[in-house]
């Protein structure tokens, strides 16, 4: 009965044994208790180990950082230091330091300020550097071509046809006040992206900008957002 009792001991722990491994992953990592069970020597289990470890770096998804592009701020007559950093929202003292001023009241029309566009929150889409000439605060609102915005029904020859001439385009035609924002002006809206100020509007008058959609719900949506920073392009009308 002893021997039996031993034979059902050994073929218990057999079975215990096999189960366990044939349950481990092959993929685990190596631990502690692992090494303490092989005869395997520190070399090879420093090899084991270090190829676990560039298997695991191998599947880690890479991080892409981009820095901001290089943005510069074309001087306008009667502008000062101040105004222009109140503008991009950064210290006077930042603006006298990357540019290398002494005087604060030498400033010239159309001299190019660098702008550190990482502190002052800005990139320009495209990965390229821009020179803007004007910065101002804006009213947002949106519009459609249909009887709501314009008057026109679809039926009329100049139905969904700006000022300038060219057919309003969601995400591209704003419009705006001319006498503030030139015809044809490049401009980048803060939260929106770039737009084309190409047609004018009864309503549209001083900073107030026109964003042009072609669903009346989702213009209507839109409603009315207040104090949003524009940027005026240079190279544009």
């Amino acid at each position: 009965m002893l021997n039996r009792n031993i034979r059902l001991t050994v073929c218990f722990i057999l079975i215990v044994t096999l189960g366990a491994a044939a349950e481990r992953p092959a993929y685990a990592y190596h631990t502690s208790a692992d090494l303490a069970e092989t005869t395997m020597t520190s070399q090879e289990w420093d090899a084991i180990l270090q190829r676990d470890a560039e298997a695991e770096a191998q599947t880690e998804i890479p991080v892409l950082k981009t820095l901001p592009s290089p943005v510069s701020y074309k001087v306008r007559a009667g502008d000062t230091l101040y105004r222009i950093s109140k503008s991009f929202g950064i210290p006077v003292q930042t603006l006298l330091a990357v540019n290398g001023i002494n005087d604060p009241e030498s400033l010239q029309p159309g001299q190019q300020l660098q702008i550190p566009s990482e502190q002052a929150g800005l990139e320009l889409p495209g990965g390229q550097g821009g020179v803007i000439r004007q910065v101002l605060t804006s009213t947002l609102t949106a519009y459609t071509a249909g009887v709501e915005s314009t008057g026109k029904k679809p039926s009329h020859p100049e139905y969904g046809i700006t000022y300038s001439g060219s057919k309003a385009e969601e995400g591209r035609t704003i419009a705006v006040d001319p006498s503030v924002i030139p015809m044809g002006s490049t401009v980048f809206i803060d939260g929106i992206g770039i737009r084309k100020a190409e047609d004018i509007g009864s309503a549209i008058r001083g900073s107030r900008i026109d964003l042009f959609m072609d669903d009346v719900k989702q213009a209507r949506e839109f409603g009315v957002k207040k104090n949003v920073k524009v940027y005026v392009l240079e190279g544009t009308a």
